[in-house]
């Protein structure tokens, strides 16, 4: 049976550019982020690609007034302190 050259001009595929095309890049990340977003696909069973991916979309929709803790958590602006009286008061219900 005879080998087919892979790089072979015949066998070439060109496709056009969709949106859900898979983009292979080299990130530059802090060892936290790195770790979380492992941890995250470990735990999830996906790719870290694919975590990375949704974490930065993610981030990019959060309504006006939330921000990310350096950890990466959202945060919230509340009208006064939140204390664990509160917190207590709403499990119970």
């Amino acid at each position: 049976m005879a080998m087919t050259n892979c790089c072979d001009s015949r066998f070439r595929l060109h496709l056009p550019p969709c949106d859900d095309a898979v983009m292979r890049s080299t990130l530059d990340i802090p060892d936290e982020a790195y770790g979380v977003a492992k941890a995250i696909a470990l735990e999830q069973n996906r790719s870290l690609g694919q975590v990375v991916g949704e974490l930065t979309l993610l981030s990019t929709k959060l309504s006006a007034g939330t921000t990310l803790s350096e950890c990466g958590f959202p945060s919230f602006r509340c009208s006064r302190p939140v204390g664990t009286e509160d917190v207590q008061a709403l499990d119970d219900d």
